[in-house]
């Protein structure tokens, strides 16, 4: 229980130094360079992804690392998975709207198409960096403590650090594909299927979006129906299988047990209060 605890405060803590550097450069640094915002972007993928992570394996090193089994999952499963992730955009959309009303945000329509580099960005390289540091790097050092814990961490962090810059129905959205990315790597002992349904939720929830939204509004709106079908599908057929899927050998997602250890722990609440106070001043 002592091994736990602290290897989740050490991966928790190498995140939040991770991106702390990474905050500071967008901050602080960012804007007072003479050059273009695609340099600009490399830059702080610079920071974050070889500074950064440079810093976060040095504090997570001496936690011993595990193998986990790499194994065939079943086509509806995978589906499933793939249908969820609608499922979380129309959370998101729900959110967003239901923000926008209450007067705590804006509903934003960018009409002009995503530059060349973030397609690049949003396709290949953020699901596969991304994928790596939560879903392997999180599984090397807990998948031992159990597979609820791993998903729930994994998920946890990954969630809170958007939150600086996408805002707080983001944070939403991003736990549930989090869970959807960390159940995949769990059940094939693999990132490549996770990277690849990553790569799908940005195609499907960014890029084809930004797309239509360039060419006609009708088009949007129409393609923005067939996302909240699909959506409601696979929430549909997620409460009509809750109850078969097993992890540590039981049925259930999450079991109080695992949320207590992991939302109580201090290097969670780190992450957490470290992002909200980012979120605050920015």
């Amino acid at each position: 229980m002592i091994n736990k605890e602290k290897d989740l405060e050490r991966v928790s803590f190498g995140i939040a130094v991770m991106f702390a550097l990474y905050w500071t450069y967008s901050c602080l640094i960012k804007g007072y360079l003479p050059i273009s915002d695609s340099l600009k972007t490399a830059v702080g993928l610079g920071v974050l992804y070889v500074i950064g992570l440079a810093f976060s394996l040095c504090i997570t090193q001496k936690i011993p690392s595990c193998q986990y089994e790499k194994k065939k999952v079943p086509v509806k499963t995978v589906l499933l998975c793939f249908l969820l992730q609608f499922t979380s955009i129309l959370i998101l959309t729900v959110l967003v709207n239901l923000s926008a009303v209450l007067g705590l945000g804006s509903i934003s329509a960018d009409t002009n198409g995503l530059p060349r580099y973030m397609l690049f960005l949003l396709l290949v390289f953020n699901p596969v960096m991304e994928e790596i540091v939560f879903r392997k790097l999180f599984a090397h050092k807990l998948l031992k403590y159990g597979e609820r814990f791993y998903i729930l961490a994994s998920s946890f962090c990954f969630a809170v650090v958007h939150g600086v810059s996408l805002g707080i129905p983001q944070v939403v959205y991003t736990f549930i594909l989090g869970m959807i990315w960390s159940y995949l790597t769990v059940k094939t002992g693999d990132i490549k299927l996770a990277i690849f349904m990553h790569g799908l939720s940005n195609l499907f929830g960014s890029i084809i979006t930004q797309a239509l939204l360039g060419i006609s509004l009708a088009a949007a709106g129409i393609y923005s129906m067939v996302l909240i079908l699909l959506g409601i599908t696979g929430l549909v057929l997620f409460l009509a299988n809750r109850k078969k899927i097993v992890l540590d050998g039981s049925t259930g997602l999450v079991k109080k047990a695992v949320i207590k250890d992991v939302l109580t722990n201090k290097g969670i609440l780190f992450v957490a209060g470290l992002t909200g106070i980012v979120m605050l001043l920015k």
